[in-house]
């Protein structure tokens, strides 16, 4: 009777951690995860940003940023149904004319961004983030707040 009782706590124990362990079927693992837009403004809020929100040609929302350290971005959708997306794009314009040494420079020291030249005057500091994995509202925010970072150093540039 104590082996079975014994078995039977062990086998309950194993599932248990298995299912805390946040262990998915590989079936479920390979569909994509997404993120509401509520949850992208959520996070700018906490930032403490200001966010214009606008719909672009698919109905998804499209956030115009103002961050609290005054710099300015483009948080966009891709991906997922709807209002909900498995990846986040951000991007900065600057105007000024593209040196391609300088630009090059950025690409190659400054990890988690990408900057190009947008035609003559203009030049885009740019970062993607992939949710389709484990969507998270820290992610997201730690994302937001490096690009905001990476921001500021490019303009001192």
């Amino acid at each position: 009777m104590k082996k079975k009782s014994l078995t039977l706590v062990i086998g309950v124990t194993a599932l248990a951690v298995v299912g805390l362990s946040g262990w998915v079927p590989a079936a479920m693992a390979d569909e994509d995860k997404t993120m509401p837009a509520g949850d992208i403004r959520q996070v700018l809020a906490d930032m403490g940003a200001k966010a214009e929100e606008k719909k672009d040609e698919e109905g998804k929302t499209f956030f115009m940023v103002k961050s609290k350290d005054g710099n300015g971005f483009l948080v966009f959708q891709y991906g997922g149904k709807g209002d909900l997306s498995t990846s986040i794009s951000v991007s900065a314009p600057f105007e000024m004319k593209p040196e391609l040494e300088k630009l090059n420079d950025w690409n190659k020291d400054t990890r988690y961004t990408k900057v190009y030249s947008a035609g003559e005057d203009t030049v885009v500091l740019e970062a993607d983030l992939d949710l389709s994995v484990a969507p998270s509202k820290a992610v997201l925010q730690k994302f937001l707040v490096t690009f905001d970072k990476a921001i500021t150093k490019f303009k001192a540039l």
